[in-house]
């Protein structure tokens, strides 16, 4: 069995799901492994793997973060197996810290940290299930009163969540002093390296993003993004700036299918399902270029990759102004 194998079943355990059979591999697996020597031992003592096991369970197997039950690993070298087995993907710690939301101001966060040590993408699931994709490196603080007034987390690092709907109580992800709330939705939280830049991505649904503010005025340095869109925050100078993502995808709901092929259709026609298509405002600047007709299959190309070649047939150009694309062009012989 190998470690990713034993994680998926460990975390079975611990969720009080496995049937005898696969206690009985769990615990074969865990001794052959962890109990040879004393050399293969996560901790130095009994007693340090007992406190240790205390301590945990005590914080993932919270009302807020586990379920109800608790379960007890008799095994001790069970308990190690399972114990040595997540530190090599996740650390869960519970903690008490400062964190700096502007340069004169801090706040005192009390929750359990999630951090992701391990190579690979870990899937963390929230108290009311939402889920977050930890990237390497990355952590998420879950704040201890979260679920009772808001739902708060805070967040070091690349990130992708999907949270589940709750229109009485917004979802808030700290990072830094940015803050984006959501009420459900998709989305991604992106440091940028070697950079004091941090990218909000939307997948689905709408995110607000906004810079925090301490004084309490109710006017915020923030906007609204929606599917294709994202913010560039500049933790230095405090801006927020509007942009299309790199790789806007189709956002029509399934089954339908936009059909991108087209016969002497007007650029108008074009231009409106591919907005349609990827949720992203197309304005023409010259009302005469609307009229001029396109033929061509512009199925199988990315976004951009269709508005090169429309605008190249009618002798167009676009450009990108925050999340708008404008087309701009003199018109077509068609129309003259």
């Amino acid at each position: 069995m190998t470690h990713h194998e034993f994680d998926n079943l460990s975390e079975k355990y611990l969720a009080g799901n496995c049937p005898p059979e696969e206690i009985a591999i769990l615990r074969e697996w865990s001794d052959l492994h962890f109990g040879q020597n004393e050399g293969n031992r996560s901790f130095a003592s009994e007693a340090e793997a007992m406190e240790t096991e205390q301590l945990i369970w005590d914080r993932i197997q919270s009302d807020a973060l586990a379920p109800k039950e608790r379960l007890w690993l008799h095994n001790k070298w069970l308990w190690t197996g399972v114990a040595a087995s997540f530190l090599l993907l996740i650390s869960v710690l519970y903690i008490r810290k400062e964190v700096s939301l502007l340069p004169e101001s801090q706040i005192s966060i009390n929750g359990v940290e999630t951090k992701n040590t391990g190579h690979s993408q870990h899937k963390v699931t929230l108290p009311d299930g939402s889920k977050v994709t930890l990237a390497e490196n990355a952590s998420i603080v879950t704040a201890e009163d979260y679920g009772k007034e808001t739902r708060t987390v805070y967040l070091s690092g690349e990130a992708f969540f999907d949270i589940k709907r709750n229109e009485k109580m917004p979802f808030l992800v700290h990072t830094g002093e940015l803050v984006t709330e959501v009420l459900g939705t998709s989305f991604w939280i992106r440091p940028h390296s070697g950079s004091k830049t941090i990218e909000v991505s939307v997948k689905t649904g709408r995110v607000s993003v906004y810079a925090a503010d301490i004084s309490g005025g109710k006017k915020k340095n923030g906007v609204i993004i929606t599917p294709n869109q994202k913010v560039l925050y500049d933790t230095e100078n405090r801006t927020i700036r509007q942009d299309i993502v790199d790789a806007p995808e189709i956002i029509l709901p399934h089954p339908i299918v936009s059909d991108f092929q087209f016969e002497e259709a007007t650029i108008r026609k074009v231009l409106s399902a591919m907005q349609n298509a990827y949720g992203v405002e197309i304005v023409v600047a010259n009302p005469v270029l609307e009229q001029c007709a396109f033929t061509g299959d512009l199925n199988g190309l990315s976004m951009y990759q269709q508005l090169e070649m429309v605008c190249g047939v009618v002798d167009a150009e676009y450009e990108i102004r925050g999340t708008t694309i404008f087309v701009t062009g003199s018109g077509c012989n068609a129309t003259k």
